[in-house]
Protein backbone atom coordinates (compact mmCIF):
# COMPACT_ATOMS: atom_id res chain seq x y z
CA UNK A 1 0.00 0.00 0.00
CA UNK A 2 1.70 3.17 -1.22
CA UNK A 3 0.03 5.50 1.24
CA UNK A 4 0.17 9.30 1.07
CA UNK A 5 -1.00 11.33 4.07
CA UNK A 6 -1.71 15.06 4.05
CA UNK A 7 -1.47 16.99 7.32
CA UNK A 8 -2.97 20.29 8.39
CA UNK A 9 -1.68 20.04 11.98
CA UNK A 10 1.30 18.63 13.87
CA UNK A 11 0.66 15.13 15.26
CA UNK A 12 2.45 12.30 17.03
CA UNK A 13 2.63 10.23 13.83
CA UNK A 14 5.60 12.38 12.88
CA UNK A 15 7.58 10.90 15.77
CA UNK A 16 8.23 7.76 13.78
CA UNK A 17 9.41 9.83 10.81
CA UNK A 18 11.83 11.82 12.94
CA UNK A 19 13.05 8.68 14.69
CA UNK A 20 13.60 6.85 11.41
CA UNK A 21 15.74 9.71 10.10
CA UNK A 22 17.98 9.30 13.16
CA UNK A 23 17.94 5.50 13.44
CA UNK A 24 17.42 4.39 9.81
CA UNK A 25 15.80 1.13 10.91
CA UNK A 26 12.41 -0.24 11.94
CA UNK A 27 10.26 2.23 13.87
CA UNK A 28 6.63 1.24 13.16
CA UNK A 29 4.57 -1.95 13.38
CA UNK A 30 1.08 -2.76 12.15
CA UNK A 31 -0.42 -5.63 14.14
CA UNK A 32 -3.51 -7.40 12.81
CA UNK A 33 -4.98 -8.54 16.12
CA UNK A 34 -7.81 -10.39 14.36
CA UNK A 35 -8.69 -11.63 10.88
CA UNK A 36 -12.41 -11.04 11.48
CA UNK A 37 -14.19 -8.01 10.06
CA UNK A 38 -17.77 -6.77 10.27
CA UNK A 39 -17.58 -5.26 6.76
CA UNK A 40 -16.78 -6.87 3.42
CA UNK A 41 -14.89 -4.33 1.31
CA UNK A 42 -14.62 -5.17 -2.36
CA UNK A 43 -10.90 -4.27 -2.40
CA UNK A 44 -9.86 -6.05 0.83
CA UNK A 45 -6.23 -7.19 0.57
CA UNK A 46 -6.68 -9.58 3.53
CA UNK A 47 -9.91 -11.08 2.16
CA UNK A 48 -11.59 -10.47 5.52
CA UNK A 49 -15.31 -10.00 6.11
CA UNK A 50 -18.32 -12.09 6.99
CA UNK A 51 -17.52 -14.98 4.68
CA UNK A 52 -18.04 -18.62 5.52
CA UNK A 53 -14.57 -19.43 4.19
CA UNK A 54 -12.90 -17.23 6.80
CA UNK A 55 -12.47 -18.80 10.25
CA UNK A 56 -12.49 -16.12 12.94
CA UNK A 57 -9.13 -15.93 14.64
CA UNK A 58 -7.75 -13.53 17.27
CA UNK A 59 -4.26 -12.97 18.61
CA UNK A 60 -3.79 -14.52 22.03
CA UNK A 61 -3.26 -11.78 24.63
CA UNK A 62 -0.14 -13.45 26.03
CA UNK A 63 1.27 -13.59 22.51
CA UNK A 64 0.45 -9.92 22.06
CA UNK A 65 2.28 -9.04 25.29
CA UNK A 66 5.27 -11.03 24.09
CA UNK A 67 5.21 -9.35 20.68
CA UNK A 68 4.98 -5.84 22.14
CA UNK A 69 7.98 -6.63 24.36
CA UNK A 70 9.96 -7.86 21.36
CA UNK A 71 9.19 -4.67 19.45
CA UNK A 72 10.04 -2.48 22.44
CA UNK A 73 13.43 -4.17 22.84
CA UNK A 74 14.05 -3.70 19.10
CA UNK A 75 13.55 0.05 19.46
CA UNK A 76 10.27 0.53 17.59
CA UNK A 77 8.21 3.61 18.46
CA UNK A 78 4.69 3.17 17.03
CA UNK A 79 2.12 0.39 16.95
CA UNK A 80 -0.98 0.56 14.76
CA UNK A 81 -3.64 -2.01 15.58
CA UNK A 82 -5.46 -3.35 12.55
CA UNK A 83 -7.25 -6.42 11.25
CA UNK A 84 -9.70 -7.49 10.09
CA UNK A 85 -11.42 -4.96 12.29
CA UNK A 86 -9.62 -4.34 15.60
CA UNK A 87 -12.71 -3.08 17.47
CA UNK A 88 -14.21 -6.60 17.26
CA UNK A 89 -11.08 -8.00 18.94
CA UNK A 90 -12.30 -8.94 22.46
CA UNK A 91 -9.11 -7.67 24.12
CA UNK A 92 -8.66 -4.40 22.20
CA UNK A 93 -8.78 -2.26 25.35
CA UNK A 94 -6.06 -4.36 26.94
CA UNK A 95 -4.08 -4.29 23.69
CA UNK A 96 -4.04 -0.49 23.63
CA UNK A 97 -2.96 -0.33 27.28
CA UNK A 98 -0.18 -2.88 26.76
CA UNK A 99 1.29 -0.86 23.91
CA UNK A 100 0.97 2.44 25.77
CA UNK A 101 2.51 1.00 28.95
CA UNK A 102 5.51 0.03 26.82
CA UNK A 103 5.89 3.66 25.66
CA UNK A 104 4.53 3.20 22.14
CA UNK A 105 2.55 5.74 20.18
CA UNK A 106 -0.71 3.82 19.64
CA UNK A 107 -2.92 4.18 16.56
CA UNK A 108 -5.74 2.10 15.12
CA UNK A 109 -7.17 1.32 11.68
CA UNK A 110 -10.91 0.97 12.21
CA UNK A 111 -14.01 1.10 10.05
CA UNK A 112 -15.76 2.77 13.00
CA UNK A 113 -18.91 0.66 12.71
CA UNK A 114 -19.12 0.03 16.48
CA UNK A 115 -16.99 2.93 17.74
CA UNK A 116 -19.43 4.71 20.07
CA UNK A 117 -18.50 7.82 22.03
CA UNK A 118 -18.05 5.83 25.25
CA UNK A 119 -15.92 3.22 23.44
CA UNK A 120 -13.72 5.95 21.96
CA UNK A 121 -13.40 7.58 25.38
CA UNK A 122 -12.28 4.25 26.88
CA UNK A 123 -9.67 3.68 24.18
CA UNK A 124 -8.37 7.21 24.63
CA UNK A 125 -8.00 6.66 28.38
CA UNK A 126 -5.94 3.52 27.72
CA UNK A 127 -3.57 5.39 25.40
CA UNK A 128 -5.01 5.48 21.88
CA UNK A 129 -4.04 8.76 20.21
CA UNK A 130 -5.19 8.34 16.59
CA UNK A 131 -7.72 6.44 14.50
CA UNK A 132 -7.79 5.98 10.74
CA UNK A 133 -11.25 5.45 9.26
CA UNK A 134 -12.21 5.10 5.63
CA UNK A 135 -14.38 7.56 3.76
CA UNK A 136 -14.51 6.03 0.30
CA UNK A 137 -17.21 8.30 -1.11
CA UNK A 138 -19.23 11.35 -0.13
CA UNK A 139 -22.27 9.48 -1.40
CA UNK A 140 -23.51 7.08 1.30
CA UNK A 141 -24.82 4.40 -1.08
CA UNK A 142 -21.56 4.29 -3.00
CA UNK A 143 -19.48 4.18 0.17
CA UNK A 144 -21.66 1.36 1.52
CA UNK A 145 -21.27 -0.54 -1.75
CA UNK A 146 -17.48 -0.25 -1.66
CA UNK A 147 -17.37 -1.22 2.03
CA UNK A 148 -19.80 -4.09 1.66
CA UNK A 149 -22.35 -3.14 4.31
CA UNK A 150 -25.38 -0.88 4.46
CA UNK A 151 -25.03 1.93 6.98
CA UNK A 152 -21.24 1.87 7.01
CA UNK A 153 -21.01 5.50 5.80
CA UNK A 154 -23.10 6.94 8.61
CA UNK A 155 -21.33 4.74 11.17
CA UNK A 156 -17.91 5.88 9.92
CA UNK A 157 -18.85 9.56 10.10
CA UNK A 158 -20.32 9.12 13.58
CA UNK A 159 -17.20 7.28 14.74
CA UNK A 160 -14.95 10.08 13.50
CA UNK A 161 -17.06 12.66 15.30
CA UNK A 162 -17.05 10.55 18.47
CA UNK A 163 -13.29 10.12 18.43
CA UNK A 164 -12.67 13.76 17.57
CA UNK A 165 -14.76 14.87 20.55
CA UNK A 166 -12.64 12.76 22.91
CA UNK A 167 -9.40 14.37 21.69
CA UNK A 168 -8.25 11.52 19.46
CA UNK A 169 -6.59 12.62 16.22
CA UNK A 170 -8.76 11.47 13.32
CA UNK A 171 -7.61 10.52 9.84
CA UNK A 172 -9.83 9.94 6.85
CA UNK A 173 -8.59 7.17 4.58
CA UNK A 174 -9.65 6.61 1.00
CA UNK A 175 -8.81 3.68 -1.22
CA UNK A 176 -8.77 5.23 -4.67
CA UNK A 177 -10.67 3.34 -7.37
CA UNK A 178 -12.45 4.17 -10.61
CA UNK A 179 -15.58 4.41 -8.52
CA UNK A 180 -14.39 7.39 -6.47
CA UNK A 181 -11.34 9.01 -8.11
CA UNK A 182 -13.36 11.88 -9.59
CA UNK A 183 -14.68 12.84 -6.15
CA UNK A 184 -11.46 12.52 -4.19
CA UNK A 185 -11.16 16.28 -3.56
CA UNK A 186 -14.78 16.32 -2.39
CA UNK A 187 -13.93 13.50 0.02
CA UNK A 188 -11.07 15.56 1.45
CA UNK A 189 -13.31 18.62 1.68
CA UNK A 190 -15.91 16.58 3.53
CA UNK A 191 -13.32 15.18 5.93
CA UNK A 192 -12.03 18.66 6.66
CA UNK A 193 -15.58 19.86 7.31
CA UNK A 194 -15.72 17.28 10.11
CA UNK A 195 -12.63 18.86 11.66
CA UNK A 196 -10.25 16.06 10.68
CA UNK A 197 -6.58 16.96 10.93
CA UNK A 198 -5.23 14.42 8.47
CA UNK A 199 -6.41 12.87 5.17
CA UNK A 200 -4.87 9.80 3.59
CA UNK A 201 -5.16 8.05 0.24
CA UNK A 202 -3.75 5.03 -1.52
CA UNK A 203 -4.55 3.23 -4.71
CA UNK A 204 -6.33 -0.10 -4.89
CA UNK A 205 -3.78 -2.81 -5.51
CA UNK A 206 -4.15 -6.28 -7.04
CA UNK A 207 -3.27 -8.25 -3.90
CA UNK A 208 -4.81 -11.60 -2.99
CA UNK A 209 -8.46 -12.45 -2.50
CA UNK A 210 -11.23 -10.10 -3.56
CA UNK A 211 -8.76 -7.31 -4.35
CA UNK A 212 -7.49 -9.37 -7.27
CA UNK A 213 -10.99 -10.40 -8.30
CA UNK A 214 -12.03 -6.76 -8.51
CA UNK A 215 -8.80 -5.38 -9.94
CA UNK A 216 -10.67 -3.88 -12.89
CA UNK A 217 -11.86 -1.01 -10.67
CA UNK A 218 -8.34 0.24 -9.95
CA UNK A 219 -7.96 4.01 -10.55
CA UNK A 220 -7.07 5.33 -13.98
CA UNK A 221 -4.30 7.67 -12.82
CA UNK A 222 -3.30 7.62 -9.17
CA UNK A 223 -0.36 10.02 -9.54
CA UNK A 224 -2.48 12.71 -11.18
CA UNK A 225 -5.00 12.39 -8.33
CA UNK A 226 -2.17 12.95 -5.83
CA UNK A 227 -1.17 16.13 -7.67
CA UNK A 228 -4.77 17.36 -7.58
CA UNK A 229 -4.97 16.66 -3.85
CA UNK A 230 -1.70 18.46 -3.22
CA UNK A 231 -3.01 21.59 -4.89
CA UNK A 232 -6.11 21.40 -2.68
CA UNK A 233 -4.04 20.97 0.48
CA UNK A 234 -1.73 23.84 -0.49
CA UNK A 235 -4.59 26.31 -0.93
CA UNK A 236 -6.36 25.22 2.30
CA UNK A 237 -3.44 25.72 4.67
CA UNK A 238 -1.93 22.26 4.72
CA UNK A 239 1.45 21.79 6.39
CA UNK A 240 2.98 18.48 5.42
CA UNK A 241 2.92 15.41 3.16
CA UNK A 242 3.98 12.01 4.49
CA UNK A 243 4.49 9.95 1.33
CA UNK A 244 5.20 6.26 0.87
CA UNK A 245 4.43 6.40 -2.85
CA UNK A 246 7.60 5.77 -4.89
CA UNK A 247 6.59 8.13 -7.70
CA UNK A 248 5.21 10.99 -5.64
CA UNK A 249 6.30 13.69 -5.31
CA UNK A 250 10.04 13.39 -6.13
CA UNK A 251 9.93 12.25 -9.74
CA UNK A 252 7.80 14.78 -11.52
CA UNK A 253 6.08 17.17 -9.12
CA UNK A 254 7.16 20.03 -6.88
CA UNK A 255 5.18 21.37 -3.95
CA UNK A 256 5.50 24.17 -1.41
CA UNK A 257 4.47 21.74 1.35
CA UNK A 258 7.04 20.07 3.56
CA UNK A 259 7.48 16.47 2.43
CA UNK A 260 8.69 13.38 4.28
CA UNK A 261 9.21 10.76 1.59
CA UNK A 262 10.27 7.13 1.67
CA UNK A 263 9.80 5.36 -1.69
CA UNK A 264 8.44 2.28 0.10
CA UNK A 265 8.12 1.98 3.88
CA UNK A 266 8.26 -1.82 3.56
CA UNK A 267 11.37 -2.22 1.41
CA UNK A 268 13.22 0.51 3.33
CA UNK A 269 12.54 -1.19 6.65
CA UNK A 270 10.42 1.55 8.21
CA UNK A 271 7.32 -0.61 8.74
CA UNK A 272 6.74 -4.24 9.69
CA UNK A 273 3.37 -6.05 9.40
CA UNK A 274 2.13 -8.84 11.67
CA UNK A 275 -0.82 -11.21 11.27
CA UNK A 276 -2.87 -12.37 14.28
CA UNK A 277 -0.83 -15.61 14.45
CA UNK A 278 2.60 -13.95 14.40
CA UNK A 279 3.27 -14.30 10.68
CA UNK A 280 5.35 -11.41 9.37
CA UNK A 281 4.46 -9.93 5.99
CA UNK A 282 6.62 -7.79 3.75
CA UNK A 283 3.53 -5.68 3.05
CA UNK A 284 -0.15 -6.04 3.90
CA UNK A 285 -0.80 -6.56 0.20
CA UNK A 286 1.59 -9.56 0.21
CA UNK A 287 -0.05 -12.34 2.23
CA UNK A 288 2.72 -14.94 2.02
CA UNK A 289 4.67 -14.65 5.29
CA UNK A 290 8.43 -14.14 5.39
CA UNK A 291 8.65 -15.82 8.81
CA UNK A 292 6.79 -16.21 12.12
CA UNK A 293 7.90 -14.04 15.01
CA UNK A 294 6.91 -16.63 17.64
CA UNK A 295 8.52 -19.71 16.09
CA UNK A 296 11.34 -18.50 13.85
CA UNK A 297 12.89 -15.47 15.54
CA UNK A 298 16.60 -15.78 16.25
CA UNK A 299 18.18 -12.85 18.12
CA UNK A 300 17.02 -9.23 18.14
CA UNK A 301 13.95 -8.68 16.04
CA UNK A 302 15.22 -5.67 14.10
CA UNK A 303 18.42 -7.45 13.10
CA UNK A 304 16.63 -10.69 12.18
CA UNK A 305 13.99 -8.80 10.23
CA UNK A 306 16.60 -6.95 8.19
CA UNK A 307 18.13 -10.27 7.15
CA UNK A 308 14.76 -11.72 6.13
CA UNK A 309 13.79 -8.54 4.32
CA UNK A 310 16.98 -8.63 2.25
CA UNK A 311 16.31 -12.28 1.43
CA UNK A 312 12.77 -11.46 0.33
CA UNK A 313 13.78 -8.50 -1.82
CA UNK A 314 16.64 -10.52 -3.28
CA UNK A 315 14.07 -12.87 -4.77
CA UNK A 316 12.06 -10.04 -6.29
CA UNK A 317 12.34 -9.71 -10.04
CA UNK A 318 13.13 -6.22 -11.26
CA UNK A 319 13.29 -5.31 -14.91
CA UNK A 320 16.93 -4.38 -15.77
CA UNK A 321 15.58 -1.27 -17.48
CA UNK A 322 14.61 0.08 -14.04
CA UNK A 323 18.14 -0.12 -12.67
CA UNK A 324 19.48 1.73 -15.71
CA UNK A 325 16.94 4.54 -15.29
CA UNK A 326 18.36 7.86 -14.10
CA UNK A 327 15.47 8.14 -11.61
CA UNK A 328 16.02 4.73 -10.00
CA UNK A 329 17.69 6.19 -6.89
CA UNK A 330 14.50 8.14 -6.18
CA UNK A 331 11.82 5.51 -6.81
CA UNK A 332 13.82 2.28 -6.30
CA UNK A 333 11.81 0.58 -9.01
CA UNK A 334 8.37 1.51 -7.74
CA UNK A 335 5.94 -0.65 -5.76
CA UNK A 336 6.73 -4.35 -5.33
CA UNK A 337 3.06 -5.37 -5.48
CA UNK A 338 2.30 -3.32 -8.56
CA UNK A 339 5.42 -4.70 -10.27
CA UNK A 340 4.28 -8.22 -9.42
CA UNK A 341 1.10 -7.75 -11.42
CA UNK A 342 2.61 -5.85 -14.32
CA UNK A 343 3.83 -7.09 -17.65
CA UNK A 344 7.61 -6.99 -17.74
CA UNK A 345 7.97 -6.43 -14.00
CA UNK A 346 7.64 -2.63 -14.26
CA UNK A 347 5.31 -0.71 -11.91
CA UNK A 348 2.27 0.21 -13.97
CA UNK A 349 2.28 3.81 -12.64
CA UNK A 350 5.77 4.40 -14.00
CA UNK A 351 5.64 7.29 -16.44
Amino acid sequence: MCVVTFDWEENDAMEKVRHFKKKNSLVWAVIEVTNHCNLNCIWCYANSGNKESIKREHMNLNDLKKLVGILRDAGLKQITYSGGEPTVYPKIREAVKIAKDNDFVVHMNTNGFILTRSFARELKSFGLSQIQTNIDSVYPKKHDYLRGRKGSFSRAVTALKNARETGITCVSQTVLTRENEREIVKIFEFARSLGLQRCRVWDMMPSGGCALENFDIRPTNYIESLKELTRFVERTGGKHIESGEPFFPPLNYKTSLKVSHVPCVASHGVLVNFAYNGDVYYCVTQRKPMFNVFTDLDGRFDEFYEIKLREFLGLAELNPRCRRCELFDKCKGGCYTRRSYSKGGIDYWCS
